[in-house]
């Protein structure tokens, strides 16, 4: 009878150890995915003030014609234009700015709310700098600069790669926080160089975002560069100090936190035997003789020279009270069922084990993007309270809290999953529609956040409505959302598709005080597997899709301003 005991004991610990290294390792992805998209929004912000400055040529509408070209102003005037423009297109503030090659500088930034800084220099004269409240506002000269744009290293970096290029991580002296520029050089349709265009942006909500995230007792997430140098932490310390004269950035390294230095020493490790690769979500156990620590890491790379690398770690022990405490729970009752008679705890012990198994399988499907199967597990301890808190994760890792639509690496997952059930005789076919609501932020900045979510609630409806059983919508951030038409080939039933969602989504939502919002939507296409064969390039290309004929709107309603 002690052995019987002891071994209900055994396999109940078990079977609670592999629950807990799902439970870790799903809350890693789930906080990854998180810090991904928050420097995806970040860094967003650059890359499109500088196409509103700069836009990129528009692909010809049919294979082998030439791309079309948006003039860039030659007037002072219109530059300026597209400066104030492209620094109100995000709530970040950012400072937006153009170098000409002939040595002539503009350039826009907010100070505070209500305060810009507006600096120009002549190609023959000096910088003059100026304070005022808004566009067409009265400026306030507050200093004179020797200032040359073409000896920058924004400037010349910019020219001697002839594409967007990031710069290092910076620290501004003046007000004390961690910024990163993005340069693009501008070229007529004779490719003779005119500047180029360039957007700075602080990175301090970064680090305010990783604090406000939701982890674990023992649980860290930070952002470094491939030197170790901290961009944003989740540990409240600072990243950086003042040295007498020098600004000094913090290492990993040198974090307070034990969990943070442990974590990039093992990523340290990794990287001297394995080259990480962008995008890729690197799952493994931490290297401590503490409590089992799980960790994630993932690099952040593009074309432009960008090399970030987020972080994450969770302690098992963070979720293994409610596992142990119905561990002892069951344990009691094997013992007493024992004494009492063999047959009763033999049956016990196949009830117990069933019901941390069903646990156990759920949690895997999670992570493997199946369908999540139903439990049935109906009991009032701590095991039954596991069970509710496995449906609450997968529908928490599953749907956007908001919305209640998938969120992005739900909706992948289930592609991919889709995509390994098919067969040679009956191969997945389908499209991507990527969504971007226009006039969103108007309706935000104007009428506020709750207005604003609900507007976003009202469209995911709407996009529902407009599906199929077998299709799905999910929200990617913000206001941008995907679309998944399954065993659609043909690219004009998509837009026809397209064009009919874009109809639901006009629909006048009723909001605040009688008030009737109306948004549009850009919306770009993709096709498994003429434009792609994997995930990642059909949002790509459905992503730059939607970006042209967002942009082709924003042309088409100020020439519809400037006729009026």
């Amino acid at each position: 009878m002690l052995c019987l005991a002891v071994t209900i004991g055994w396999f109940l610990y078990r079977a609670g150890d592999d629950a807990t290294e799902v439970l870790a390792r799903n809350a890693l992805m789930d906080t990854m995915n998180r810090v991904g998209q928050a420097t995806d929004r970040q860094l967003l912000g650059a890359r499109e003030t500088l196409r509103v400055v700069a836009p990129d040529p528009i692909p010809p509408a049919e294979k082998g014609g030439q791309p079309t070209y948006i003039p860039f102003p030659k007037e002072k005037a219109a530059l300026e234009e597209r400066l104030w423009l492209a620094n109100s297109l995000f709530d970040d503030p950012s400072y937006v700015y153009f170098g000409g090659a002939d040595g002539s500088f503009l350039g826009v930034k907010q100070e505070e709310m209500n305060l810009f800084m507006y600096s120009t220099r002549d190609p023959q004269g000096k910088n003059y700098v100026y304070h005022l409240r808004g566009p067409g506002t009265t400026p306030t000269l507050i200093a004179t600069q020797d200032y040359e744009p073409r000896n920058r290293p924004w400037y010349r970096q910019a020219i001697e790669r002839k594409q967007e290029t990031w710069s290092p991580v910076f620290t501004d002296f003046r007000l004390k926080f961690l910024g990163i520029t993005l340069s693009k050089p501008v070229y007529s349709p004779e490719h003779v160089l005119l500047g180029v265009a360039t957007s700075s942006i602080g990175l301090r909500r970064l680090s305010d975002f990783l604090q406000a995230l939701p982890l674990t007792k023992n649980g860290v997430a930070f952002i470094i560069e491939m030197s170790g140098d901290l961009i944003a932490t989740s540990v409240n310390e600072p990243i950086h100090k003042v040295d007498g004269a020098n600004f000094v950035r913090l290492n990993a390294g040198q974090s307070t936190s034990p969990i943070v230095r442990q974590s990039y020493a093992d990523l340290v490790a990794y990287m001297k035997t394995q080259k990480l690769e962008s995008g890729k979500l690197v799952v493994q156990s931490l290297q401590t003789d503490g409590p089992k620590t799980e960790l994630a890491f993932r690099l952040h790379h593009d074309d432009a020279g960008l090399d970030w690398v987020a972080v994450s770690a969770v302690s098992r022990s963070d979720f293994l009270g409610s596992v142990t405490g119905g561990v002892y729970q069951t344990l009691l009752l094997g013992f007493i069922a024992v004494c009492m008679t063999f047959v009763l705890g033999f049956a016990i012990l196949r009830w117990v084990l069933r019901d941390i198994r069903k646990l156990t399988l759920a949690a895997k499907s999670i992570g493997n993007g199946e369908p999540f199967p139903s439990l049935n597990i109906d009991r009032r301890d701590e095991i039954g309270q596991l069970a509710q808190s496995f449906q609450e994760m997968e529908r928490n890792l599953r749907t956007d809290r908001l919305t209640n639509v998938l969120n992005r690496d739900s909706f992948i997952a289930q592609i991919d999953f889709r995509r390994r059930k098919g067969t040679e005789v009956a191969p997945l076919q389908f499209a991507l529609l990527f969504i971007d609501l226009d006039k969103f932020k108007s309706i935000n900045d104007q009428y506020g956040h709750d207005e604003g979510d609900k507007v976003l609630i009202s469209a995911a409806s709407q996009l529902q409505h407009a599906l199929r059983k077998d299709d799905s919508v999910a929200r990617f951030g913000g206001d941008e959302f995907v679309v998944y038409l399954h065993g659609v080939t043909d690219e004009n039933i998509a837009k026809s598709i397209a064009e009919k969602i874009r109809n639901f989504l006009n629909q006048p939502i009723e909001g605040r005080d009688g008030n009737k919002y109306h948004v549009d939507a850009s919306i770009g296409v993709a096709l498994f597997p003429q434009d792609g064969l994997d995930i990642e390039t059909l949002l790509r290309v459905a992503d730059e899709r939607m970006f042209e004929q967002k942009r082709m709107h924003r042309i088409l309603s100020y020439d519809g301003k400037d006729k009026q």
